[in-house]
């Protein structure tokens, strides 16, 4: 799925699209994260970084670990088994 917004330029001078790009994506993984909608797994798919990097972010941002029942991880392994 591809989503498309327009940003104020002024807001971002000093940074190139594709670093508020990735900017964007990692703050919406780290909300939707919070808000318990992903899972770990998935916010750091939305925020195309891997896991130590999104952990260090969630670190840097004071936001707690969620963790995961083995059910839930059962059913996120499964679903990237079936997407792969």
């Amino acid at each position: 799925m591809e989503i498309t917004f327009s940003l104020p330029k002024r807001q971002f001078v000093t940074e190139s699209p594709d670093e508020v790009t990735a900017k964007v994506r990692l703050y919406a993984a780290l909300g939707m994260y919070q808000a318990g909608e992903l899972s770990i797994g998935a916010a750091c798919e939305l925020a195309d970084v891997d896991r130590y990097v999104f952990l260090d972010f969630l670190k840097r941002e004071g936001v707690p670990l969620q963790t995961q029942s083995p059910d839930e991880l059962e059913t996120e392994y499964q679903q990237r088994t079936v997407e792969s």
